[in-house]
């Protein structure tokens, strides 16, 4: 029986010195309240690795840089958000180990927010941790490691091809609805092929075939001359038009150099022209322009095909060619 008792307390003895060194062994401590911000953002600075992209809002609208290059408005709020609303997890370390968490000077992301000459909030971006759902940051004039909620990295871009606004002709569907000619001009053997594409409503029901089911009249598409055309060529061709984003620009080019093109589009209607302008094929992309952009960029092959397509409507004509 005094067997069974000295059992029990070295049982409950080593039970209770288990907890105390567990107890004692945990760290305490308090995560950072950052201060909520009231302020709207105007500026958001990027820099990494030397890397420096500076953006600004102005006129409602978010520009990257000297040049005031349209950025990607949806992007840019992004970033901001992450920043405004972010949220610490954890204290990683405190013993300045940056190197382990890339939060080195030479391969943190600094990010900056400012109201003006303000600034409201500064924080230095490492890697991501093993499941990639949390961030290790830091914070300004703060030396310890902190864990955040999300993938920081994936949403933060530090070059200026990154961040523009890459879409680079836009019609709206009421400008769409309103384009009733398509101009196609191609070179062709002493001169320039052109065809025109003409949109025709088609005639109203007579009154007796009329129901109650009946649609309003649509309209079709055909070429000016007379010669065959598949409308679906047509649809294509203004779908692609109407929201056409670029790969990248061509930042030492000019429009100058687009004189003589492989392809030349140009949809009107409502007193309005898009056109687009491509030169011959480099490594499976297109240097082109557009009416909207006044800066060349590369278009992939497989974003233009449409409207590479849609000039075989002038294969075999008996048009003659326009002299240039």
């Amino acid at each position: 029986m005094k067997k069974e008792y000295f059992l029990l307390v070295i049982v409950i003895v080593a039970l209770g010195a288990l907890l105390f060194y567990q107890k004692k062994g945990r760290t305490n401590y308090q995560l950072p309240k950052l201060a909520q911000l009231d302020k709207a953002v105007d500026r958001l600075f990027i820099e990494k690795a030397g890397e420096q992209v500076e953006l600004n809002l102005r006129d409602g609208k978010w520009v990257l840089g000297k040049q005031a290059y349209p950025a990607n408005q949806a992007r840019v709020e992004k970033m901001i958000d992450e920043v405004r609303n972010l949220n610490l997890t954890a204290l990683i370390s405190d013993k300045g180990n940056y190197q382990i968490y890339e939060l080195t000077p030479e391969k943190a992301l600094a990010v900056r927010l400012y109201n003006g000459a303000q600034l409201l909030r500064e924080i230095e971006v490492g890697k991501n941790s093993s499941s990639l759902r949390q961030t290790y940051v830091r914070l300004h004039n703060d030396a310890n490691v902190y864990q955040a909620l999300g993938n920081l990295q994936s949403n933060f871009f530090t070059t200026v091809n990154e961040l523009r606004d890459k879409k680079v002709l836009a019609i709206s569907p009421e400008k769409l609805a309103g384009i009733d000619e398509i101009v196609l001009e191609q070179p062709a053997a002493g001169g320039l092929q052109r065809v025109k594409l003409v949109k025709v409503k088609a005639l109203p029901a007579a009154d007796a075939e009329k129901t109650e089911s009946s649609s309003a009249p649509t309209a079709s598409w055909q070429r000016e001359d007379g010669g065959p055309l598949d409308p679906a060529l047509v649809t294509r061709l203004l779908k692609t038009l109407s929201d056409l984003q670029c790969e990248s620009f061509i930042e030492d080019s000019q429009a100058q150099s687009f004189t003589n093109p492989l392809y030349r589009v140009e949809a009107r209607g409502a007193g309005e022209a898009f056109s687009l302008v491509l030169l011959a094929a480099e490594d499976n992309k297109y240097p082109a322009l557009s009416s909207q952009v006044q800066e060349p960029f590369w278009l992939p092959a497989w974003r233009v095909d449409s409207v590479v397509k849609s000039f075989s409507v002038g294969a075999g004509s008996e048009n003659k060619a326009e002299r240039q």
